[in-house]
């Protein structure tokens, strides 16, 4: 049986925390119904605190505490779900970041729900590792992190010793993603129909909203950005862009891939498509009009590019996103 551990903090997210413990009792209940007489359980569950005493959650409501982290020595997993709004301030409790390096040193395996990911990173965990967490903590992340390999289209990435999970509701798909892990593939299928859940979500991209990294200093980097913004819709060349930039082309590639964190022609294809995201979403406008409205000729290779950066096709994206 799985000793799973769930870590609580102040500001932490309730429903991070609830709704998996439903979800692994439901297993529970699943695994008895399903193997009878043998009495075997997926796991056991407790809720941990720095001090052992109840924290009050983002919704104010507090979280009852089963123990505290230094009593907490025999656990298999550990979950770290996310706060609403800036991590910074659970970054400050060093204590609790040190329990956790701590944990998965012993052997532990961590998994991280949204911006958990932040206190997997700040222990050391996810050091040259890829890692993903809600998308609109990617930037803030990879400024705090570079060396980690952050991956914020993905919904979940499984290290086998460590685990993240994407936005603020992937705490769900987590732990379904745990239960066939650890239990079995029809164990998960039989708590996703019970709670009428998509067990096949691999990827966070559709929700993306991609805004181009502004969080840095480089003036040549702003400049060209700040022109991007009006002229996307134009042909568009590296060099060009360097021009503009006042620096050598060699130099431009390196310094605009270590300011925004994509290559310029990434850069340029993220904004065009999140443009035609907007008409798509804002207008009853034609494919061939979106077009060629955010820059391209092919309608073919944009539907292309389209699905390879969102992840599904435009039609898709309008029929599920659109007003």
């Amino acid at each position: 049986m799985l000793n799973i551990a769930v870590l609580a903090y102040d500001n932490c997210l309730q429903s991070g925390i609830a709704g998996m413990l439903d979800l692994f009792t439901l297993a529970n209940w699943e695994q008895k119904r399903l193997s009878p007489g043998t009495g075997s359980l997926f796991c056991h569950t407790e809720v941990v605190t720095l001090e052992g005493v109840a924290v009050a959650s983002f919704n104010r409501q507090l979280v009852a505490a089963n123990r505290s982290v230094a009593d907490c020595q025999d656990i298999d997993l550990l979950i770290v779900p996310g706060v609403m709004g800036r991590p910074d301030h659970m970054l400050e409790q060093t204590e609790l970041v040190t329990w956790i390096g701590a944990q998965h040193q012993r052997g532990t395996v961590v998994a991280s729900a949204c911006s958990g990911a932040f206190l997997l990173a700040e222990a050391g965990i996810l050091q040259g590792r890829q890692a993903t967490t809600h998308w609109q903590l990617g930037d803030r992340f990879r400024q705090r992190f570079p060396k980690v390999d952050l991956q914020v289209d993905r919904l979940i990435i499984d290290g086998i010793d460590y685990l993240c999970a994407g936005g603020t509701g992937a705490h769900m798909d987590l732990a379904l993603h745990l239960i066939e892990k650890y239990g079995s593939k029809s164990l998960a299928k039989t708590c996703a129909r019970m709670m009428l859940m998509d067990g096949n979500r691999r990827e966070q991209a559709p929700f993306v909203k991609f805004k181009g990294s502004r969080e840095h200093i480089d003036a040549p980097i702003h400049k060209v950005q700040q022109w991007l913004d009006h002229y996307y819709r134009e042909k568009i060349s590296v060099r060009g862009m360097a021009k503009r930039s006042g620096l050598n082309e060699r130099t431009f590639l390196r310094r605009f891939k270590k300011a925004t964190g994509e290559a310029p022609l990434e850069y340029l294809q993220k904004m065009r498509i999140e443009k035609a995201k907007q008409l798509l979403t804002g207008s009853d406008q034609t494919l061939e009009a979106i077009t060629a409205a955010v820059g391209y000729v092919d309608l073919s290779s944009f539907r292309r590019l389209f699905r390879q950066i969102v992840g599904i096709s435009p039609t898709a994206y309008r029929q599920r996103f659109g007003e």
